[in-house]
């Protein structure tokens, strides 16, 4: 790791001009356009059917996702989103999404079911602050030996957010149902599951779902882990174990301050990653413990180029209060 932090070092510490946009977009997977190594977001943009986000995964899609990140805290006015992607006669039939999830930097969700349709759809989206919005993908429109789905457009209209909107996206009060959304999109509130449902259902399983489950969860954690990392996130030293989380937070508040002190801490906080490149391969699995290689490339966008970096490591994961965390990492 040490290693790496001395790479983005000479990466990001080079003359540069700023990096904007209207919203950066990232994505959990991507077939790549032209040949290109990394998804740009214009594709979202563009009025074109042939070209927009097609998702990478092994299986239907289920679970992938694209996000997008404003410039500052907004509100959404509207969503418009063009089904499917016409990728022409060398890519092959594209399936459409069909459950959908939005959620909002606040944690807040909705859900919806996208038509079957290339007609421009316009799914009504609740008004929550945020300065970020997610599309995940919870099931698609199944077609015989279709393996990817994907999007061509998504147009999001949004402002930012003005003191009156804020005081009045406070939460409802305690017992009001809010069924201004009703037929269209329904807040989700998720409810955890004890440990003795979790151990129910693990055990009715079979150990290629169980697999696969876990892939799904590592595609998560590693963009957030590498995210993190390459941002110099505070977030960074606590997605390890407790026993490891003393020595790597001492680690990175030393490589933190140092870049605070030569004044380039912002060029590493404007960086954007992407890990679609990745691929993960599982050794051992237990409910709470899981031994993988990560192999491959993860590519930090900066100053409109992108760089790609080679990670070939085996983590040992291990669940710690219901969540992932990383208890060791041996770099080869």
């Amino acid at each position: 790791m040490l290693r790496k932090l001395i790479f983005l070092v000479c990466l990001l510490c080079l003359p540069s001009m700023a990096f904007a946009q209207p919203f950066h977009v990232r994505t959990s997977s991507f077939v790549p356009v032209e040949g290109e190594t990394v998804f740009n977001g214009k594709y979202l943009t563009d009025g074109n059917s042939t070209t927009g986000w097609i998702e990478n995964s092994e299986g239907s899609g289920a679970g992938e996702w694209v996000q997008f990140f404003f410039p500052a805290q907004v509100i959404v006015d509207s969503v418009y989103i063009v089904n499917g992607v016409d990728a022409g006669p060398n890519q092959g039939k594209v399936n459409r999404v069909k459950d959908v999830a939005i959620s909002f930097s606040g944690g807040q969700r909705q859900e919806f079911t996208l038509m079957d349709s290339d007609k421009k759809q316009n799914p009504r989206i609740r008004k929550f602050p945020t300065t970020s919005l997610g599309l995940n993908i919870r099931s698609v429109y199944k077609h015989n030996s279709v393996e990817q789905a994907g999007v061509s457009e998504v147009l999001i209209k949004y402002h930012r957010i003005t003191p009156d909107e804020i005081a009045a996206a406070s939460a409802p009060e305690k017992g009001k149902l809010d069924t201004s959304a009703i037929g269209e999109a329904v807040i989700v509130k998720p409810r955890k599951m004890s440990v003795e449902e979790k151990k129910v259902l693990y055990e009715k399983m079979s150990d290629l779902e169980k697999r696969q489950a876990v892939l799904d969860e590592m595609k998560v954690f590693f963009d957030k882990f590498y995210t993190n990392f390459v941002t110099i996130n505070e977030e960074y030293p606590r997605m390890f174990t407790q026993d490891q989380f003393l020595l790597e937070s001492s680690t990175f508040e030393n490589f933190r301050a140092m870049l605070q002190k030569r004044k380039v801490l912002d060029k590493y906080q404007q960086a954007i990653v992407s890990t679609s490149g990745l691929r993960f391969s599982i050794r051992t699995l237990t409910p709470t413990q899981v031994e993988l290689w990560v192999k491959g490339d993860y590519t930090v966008i900066y100053d409109m180029q992108s760089h790609q970096i080679t990670e070939n490591s085996l983590f040992h994961l291990k669940k710690e209060y219901g969540e992932w965390k990383v208890k060791n990492k041996t770099e080869f």
